[in-house]
């Protein structure tokens, strides 16, 4: 069969910068499985390829469109489901992802015919063999993790668990074509590597945790050592929602990376607990070329850190800025501003992050679903809208301030604390091409909008 894999543009203030970029992991692991399994796949990303929906869906003629997107996104993929079947309704509709894996049945309202709420590949190539007619599998029952209609009703499959390591070794074709594109600021090219299904913690605020049936499963280290040594880039993004959980995982990793003498520069997600109660090993992963950590501080008090249930305290975050600006490893560290804030909270914010070696992204409070902290603000929330669960848009009323003026005062912190990191080396890349990237997307969207029109 021909299936055509999309990954829609992408939505909100990030459109608008190409400082950001990652390559397109998933669809690339859709396209490997597909080609091994005898089929021809074709990667759409629409975040760069320009080519209209309809030039590509006649170009390329797909029995089986795929799209994978984020919460943001959510009516985006509607739309495109809609445009593929009025386009063609014989063209079968498959959707995955994060988003859909937690919150599939937002899209029972589509005209989607199937949706993948797994992390793994096994029961897609199923559905795919059964589309294909050349499965074993008699009915659609007998395939986990997917959902269909049956007698006008949606039928959903069970969840089962996975294990990263039934992943096949990545085809990176597409990554080396437009490898110029992905990056994270001044780390480009930057390749990721996927690493495990779900996570340890159990932040309040994250639904990541309840991926993959609620099961953290990772991969073998030397699975994971020999990916990175085969993949052609000066920069590895592992895309661990925390990669420092397991002491003795990480003294694997760094004796293999050692042993075959890798010489790379790694970005990972990591906790302010176990950094700062593991100094040592922080300075073994700095020897081997960890560069940059985005790190969950959150907050500035013990209060508001045991309220999100975080494991660390305003001691461990502390201690955990400090040991990696004696590393110099970039603390990317990450903040959340929440409605309960007044405005003195805003200032002292400010202070405590400028007087710190911290490169900050400042989130608002946003009670994702999917999240255990989503039953209980769901009444609460002042817009169901998806794409203004972004983490930059206020959706709960503030309690000392109109939402007008909480979003004055976080808008103010933001671009207070990125004027003060202006000459960061982190941020040597933004230039004067960073702004014509601006006016180049709004071009685009106003194409986009005007073909939209024409389709």
């Amino acid at each position: 069969m021909k299936i055509l894999l999309i990954k829609p543009e992408t939505v909100g203030i990030f459109s608008y910068t190409n400082l950001v970029d990652h390559e397109p992991l998933e669809l690339e692991y859709l396209y490997t499985a597909l080609k091994n399994h005898g089929h021809e796949a074709c990667i759409y990303d629409r975040r760069h390829d320009l080519t209209p929906l309809k030039t590509r869906l006649t170009q390329f003629s797909p029995d089986v469109v795929c799209i994978t997107g984020y919460i943001t996104q959510e009516k985006l993929i509607k739309k495109l489901i809609h445009l593929i079947k009025n386009f063609n309704s014989n063209i079968i509709v498959i959707i995955g992802g994060s988003h859909v894996e937690i919150n599939y049945s937002n899209f029972f309202d589509s005209q989607v015919d199937y949706i993948y709420h797994l992390c793994g590949l096994e029961y897609f190539l199923k559905l795919i063999d059964f589309i294909d007619h050349k499965s074993t599998v008699v009915t659609l029952k007998e395939i986990c993790g997917i959902c269909y209609r049956e007698d006008g009703k949606w039928k959903e499959n069970k969840k089962v668990f996975e294990d990263p390591n039934d992943l096949p070794e990545v085809d990176r074709t597409y990554f080396y074509k437009n490898r110029d594109r992905y990056r994270y600021l001044i780390f480009q090219p930057l390749a990721l590597v996927k690493n495990s299904y779900s996570c340890k913690n159990s932040c309040t605020f994250c639904y990541c945790t309840n991926r993959n049936g609620g099961k953290y499963a990772c991969r073998e280290v030397e699975s994971l050592v020999n990916e990175i040594m085969i993949t052609d880039a000066p920069n590895i993004h592992i895309t661990d929602d925390n990669f420092l959980t397991d002491k003795q995982y990480l003294k694997e990793f760094i004796k293999l990376i050692g042993e075959k003498k890798i010489n790379k520069k790694y970005l990972i997600y990591g906790t302010a607990d176990f950094i700062a109660q593991n100094e040592a090993l922080m300075t073994e992963l700095k020897d081997i070329g960890l560069s940059l950590v985005m790190v969950g501080l959150e907050a500035t008090s013990d209060k508001e850190l045991e309220a999100y249930n975080k494991r660390a305290s305003l001691r461990h975050n502390e201690e955990c800025v400090r040991i990696l600006s004696s590393l110099d490893i970039i603390c990317a560290g990450l903040f959340i501003v929440h409605q309960d804030m007044n405005k003195n909270e805003f200032k002292d914010l400010y202070k405590w992050i400028k007087a710190r070696n911290i490169i900050p992204t400042i989130s608002v409070f946003t009670p994702m679903q999917g999240s255990a902290d989503y039953p209980k603000y769901k009444e609460k929330l002042l817009s169901l809208d998806p794409r203004k669960q972004d983490l930059f848009h206020c959706i709960l009323k503030s309690e000392h301030m109109s939402v007008m003026r909480f979003n004055f005062e976080y808008y103010k912190l933001s671009i207070k604390l990125a004027w003060s990191r202006r000459n960061a080396r982190l941020y040597a890349c933004v230039n004067f091409s960073s702004l014509a990237f601006v006016f180049k997307v709004l071009l685009i969207k106003l194409r986009r909008a005007y073909i939209a029109a024409l389709f």
